[in-house]
Order: C-alpha cells, then sequence, then structure tokens
C-alpha cells in the first residue's frame, strides 16, 4: 500500500527568512548611511524604516505568490 506523504506547510519559515533578509538590508542601510557621513541617530531611524519596508514588501510578495499556488 502506499500512503500519502504529507505536506508540511511550515509559515514560520517564510516569516523568518523575509525577517532576516529585511534585518540584513536594515543593518546594511543604516551602515551605509553612517559612513557616507549622515548622523548616527538618522542612520538608525533609516535603518529601521528599511527593515519595516522590506518586511512589509517581502511579506505581500510571500502572500501573493502562496496566494497563485493555491
Amino acid at each position: 500500500m502506499s500512503a500519502q506523504v504529507p505536506v508540511c506547510n511550515h509559515r514560520i519559515y517564510e516569516v523568518l527568512i523575509v525577517f532576516l533578509v529585511s534585518v540584513i538590508a536594515g543593518l546594511t542601510a543604516g551602515v551605509l548611511l553612517a559612513a557616507f557621513g549622515m548622523s548616527p541617530l538618522a542612520a538608525v531611524g533609516a535603518g529601521g524604516a528599511t527593515i519595516a519596508g522590506c518586511f512589509g514588501l517581502g511579506m505581500s510578495a510571500v502572500s501573493y505568490i502562496k496566494k497563485q499556488e493555491s
């Protein structure tokens, strides 16, 4: 007898990958802006905004791709 293979749908992995990419992008943006002479507080703020923006866009893309698969 052949049994169906269970399909694992682990949404946490998708969220974790998007979060980690967002953090890397935010840290990179903050360091680059600080290196180009922006004040440290403004660079941290821009990095935080980059994290939030990347995470929002990334999760929108993941949900769009998942919707297309079903």
